[in-house]
């Protein structure tokens, strides 16, 4: 690892991997997620001077910040293992008036294992209620963050601009489909919201449904657009994109009825 790497960070943190931050193929994708978006909410309440990362409007309403998209680059998914030693450098930076973004390396026993990138806007329900209904406003108070420094995002930004509108294009694709519908007791948050940290969750479930072999693969890649939230009940369905010659990648799309809720690029190792 890089020591240059932790000095330029706002935060480091270690902490020794359990049963709770392991999963079945190494470190667990939704501890990850969680964790480091917990983190990237601390950030953001020091830079407003809160000791609480609790937001709101001027209008005393509850502003979340959620999750536009987020890279996930995992280097060496074997270290990840009970009883290793994990250092987080993390970092947060102004991308737009509007979205903050946080760069995240992850270590395990000295050695580079992930870099995680998070992009967030501050929502909140709108007037009509319902998780379709979500809105962008800016929280209450002075938010004092540098901005992101150029070539910081290895060129995720731009990625993520293309996916936003469209999946990467693939004329030899063989598309299908299967129900992903989220549980509400398990993969809602405090928010009410689908908690965007389990959104690789239901990409999962379509691989296991539709390609069994490619679900036992450890991951080395994600990259997630948001487009969308749903209420508990609504059925979600997942349209899974795969080259017609064998690979470990895949591109997937997660729609509510008519509605985009997320498109999402994977990439797996043998």
């Amino acid at each position: 690892m890089k020591h240059e790497t932790f000095w330029q960070a706002d935060t480091v943190e270690q902490r020794r991997l359990g049963m709770a931050e392991c999963g079945w193929c190494g470190v667990s994708e939704g501890w990850m997620l969680r964790h480091l978006g917990d983190v990237h909410w601390r950030l953001i309440a020091e830079a407003m001077g809160q000791q609480a990362a609790v937001f709101t409007d001027a209008d005393g309403a509850p502003v979340y910040a959620a999750f536009c998209a987020i890279s996930e680059r995992l280097l060496r998914p074997a270290l990840a293992r009970p009883g290793a030693l994990l250092t987080i450098g993390s970092r947060l930076r102004r991308l737009t008036a509007t979205r903050l973004i946080s760069l995240h390396d992850l270590a395990i026993d000295g050695h580079a294992f992930a870099e995680i990138i998070l992009v967030t806007a501050f929502v909140r329900h709108g007037a009509a209620g319902g998780n379709a209904h979500i809105i962008r406003v800016q929280p209450c108070g002075r938010l004092d963050l540098p901005p992101l420094e150029a070539g910081a995002d290895r060129g995720f930004v731009a990625e993520a601009g293309l996916l936003y509108h469209d999946l990467p294009a693939s004329s030899a694709a063989v598309a299908l489909s299967t129900d992903v519908t989220p549980c509400p007791t398990t993969d809602f948050n405090a928010a009410g919201l689908l908690y965007c940290a389990n959104y690789p969750g239901l990409a999962d479930r379509a691989e296991w449904a539709l390609y069994p072999d490619l679900a036992r693969s450890p991951l080395t890649s994600r990259k997630i657009v948001y487009l969308g939230n749903v209420d508990p009940g609504d059925p979600v369905t997942a349209t899974l994109y795969r080259a017609r010659q064998p690979d470990r990648g895949h591109c997937l799309i997660l729609a509510s009825g008519p509605r985009i809720i997320a498109r999402i690029v994977t990439e797996k190792r043998d």
